[in-house]
């Protein structure tokens, strides 16, 4: 719904409640910031009172901090100080610990005691809510619903300020009711209500009584321009002697009125002069319709000829490219099944050049294993020659201990003998004696052992060396037949590959024979569109030029008729 829709008393009703809206919203806002301005003036008293506390608790602390007081003492002068403060009356500070143990507060049974369970009307624990807000901004409000009165069960709202002071791990708050904030908020916001309402209602009686007498005006002023636009030039505008912008609008329709007058005898003087108008044009018409049927009759005929002539000429050539497109289909089916054939022979040629490459790929890593074995084989060769060296000196070692050890036994018996000729002063050198030679019997029968299975191992190194040596040769054998396989292969592999690269020609020179007799199969079948939409074109052409001719003609006879 635009604005058109209503009714001039509408629209200045609507002025009226626009701007009564309008402030109601500006007293609104004002309302707002005043209250908002009244809360942070109690914000700021409960700051000030707080900071005043935080700052006896610093001095303090600096003393201590100087050395001028215990810590004990300087938190007992704290405590008496701080709990002598009052303003705005009853009103006091508080402080406890961040462990919700009372530490300062007027109510001396708190005082040491958890202070965790206090909680306001609605259940909610008070004292670990402020604790959160010091620890989280280390300074801060919180508003909660408290009794007015000690063991009361009148609640209001109460407002706490509270700030952290970490050298002792204690926060010190105070808190003051401000439902009278919303007692005066109220008191404003009614008072402004008033005072708009006695503003308002003057205005709209006014405007009613203006809107009345100007939509009054209009409808009759209204009605006489309907009559006068139905035909009625009688009417008269009484309302032209007004001064007003309706005294403006009743001049201006007397002056339509008086225009209209005019133009009914101009209009009167006009019919006879386009009467003799009218008869002038027909004899012009009727003559412009002769000269035109001589000049385009002729050309409708000529046009008629040749467009038979052409419709026959485009029926053959479209016989003909159908005749093409029969013919090249038939070639393409061909070169197609015979461009298949090929496909799949390269494709098996492909598959067999690939297994051949395998093949040779498998027997060359054949080939480099046998020689990987045969040095293997060499390498173990010589460590078993090394290690039959080795056992051959263990053997001449073992063959010196021995020897060592029989004169070592010698040398013990005839020790023993002299110590026998000694009598009791070679006792002692002949149980020596006879321990040495215990040593040296026990060392010539480890030597014979080891002698024995000395011999064993050149004995079985022997026999290692004989069968490394035929590993070798087997080995050397595999790796010449695998390299001549890998030859073979190879040779046999370019062959395939040749083969393959030569069907693949073909392939593709069948794929282009293909790819060409399409595009002659679809040429023809172009062509034949072509010729079969040019034929289609001459037929309407035809008829598009029977049916100008029979136009032409009505158009002649409608012209002549006038």
């Amino acid at each position: 719904m635009t604005g058109t829709s209503f009714s001039i008393r509408a629209k200045l009703l609507m002025l009226v409640a626009t701007a009564s809206l309008a402030c109601m919203a500006i007293a609104g806002a004002g309302l707002y910031l005043s209250y908002n301005r009244m809360y942070q003036d109690r914000v700021d008293a409960l700051r000030f009172m707080v900071e005043a506390g935080h700052s006896m608790a610093a001095r303090f602390e600096s003393q201590v901090a100087a050395g001028q007081l215990s810590r004990d003492e300087a938190q007992a002068r704290f405590k008496e100080a701080f709990l002598a403060i009052r303003y705005s009356g009853e009103e006091y500070l508080f402080a406890h610990t961040y462990d919700n143990v009372g530490f300062a507060h007027i109510n001396k049974a708190l005082m040491g005691k958890d202070v965790s369970g206090i909680k306001d009307a609605a259940g909610v624990p008070v004292i670990p809510a402020l604790i959160d807000i010091v620890k989280s901004k280390g300074e801060g409000t919180y508003a909660y619903d408290w009794p007015r009165t000690v063991g009361g069960t009148e609640t209001a709202v109460k407002l706490a300020y509270v700030k952290g002071f970490e050298p002792w791990r204690i926060f010190i708050g105070t808190g003051i009711f401000i439902d009278d904030l919303w007692a005066a908020f109220l008191s404003q916001l009614w008072t402004l209500l008033g005072v708009i309402v006695a503003l308002a209602l003057p205005a709209v009686i006014l405007l009613a009584l203006v809107g009345h007498n100007i939509s009054s005006t209009i409808r009759s002023l209204a009605g006489r321009m309907r009559a006068m636009a139905d035909g009625d030039m009688t009417v008269t505008f009484p309302e032209a002697s007004r001064g007003d912008e309706l005294g403006d609008m009743s001049r201006a329709t007397q002056v339509f009125k008086e225009n209209a007058l005019a133009k009914q005898r101009l209009e009167a003087g006009q019919i006879e002069q386009a009467r003799r108008a009218e008869a002038e044009k027909h004899r012009a018409i009727a003559d412009l319709a002769d000269r035109f049927e001589q000049a385009v009759g002729g050309v409708i005929h000529a046009v008629v000829k040749e467009a038979a002539g052409m419709e026959s000429r485009v029926a053959a050539v479209t016989q003909a490219a159908d005749q093409a497109g029969r013919l090249a289909s038939d070639v393409a089916v061909t070169t197609e099944q015979t461009s298949s054939n090929v496909q799949t022979v390269a494709a098996a040629t492909e598959e067999l050049s690939s297994s051949i490459g395998e093949i040779s790929r498998q027997v060359g890593q054949s080939s480099d294993i046998a020689r990987e074995a045969a040095g293997i084989a060499e390498r173990a060769n010589t460590k078993v020659d090394g290690l039959a060296q080795a056992v051959q000196r263990i053997g001449a070692v073992v063959e010196l201990i021995n020897s060592i050890a029989s004169q070592t036994n010698l040398l013990a018996l005839n020790a023993t003998i002299e110590a026998a000729r000694a009598g009791d002063a070679g006792k002692g050198f002949a149980v020596v004696a006879s321990e040495v030679k215990a040593l040296a019997t026990q060392t010539a029968k480890a030597t014979d052992d080891i002698a024995l299975q000395v011999a064993d191992i050149q004995s079985m190194t022997g026999e290692t060396v004989g069968e490394l040596q035929e590993v070798v040769r087997v080995i050397g054998h595999i790796n010449e037949v695998a390299t001549s396989i890998a030859s073979a292969v190879e040779e046999q592999g370019a062959a395939t590959r040749e083969i393959s690269r030569n069907i693949q020609q073909a392939a593709q020179g069948t794929q282009t024979v293909s790819d060409s007799i399409g595009s002659v199969n679809e040429a023809a079948s172009q062509s034949g569109k072509v010729a079969y939409e040019v034929l289609t074109s001459v037929r309407e052409l035809s008829s598009h030029t029977d049916t100008l001719s029979n136009e032409v003609d009505r158009f002649l006879t409608q012209v002549r008729a006038g």
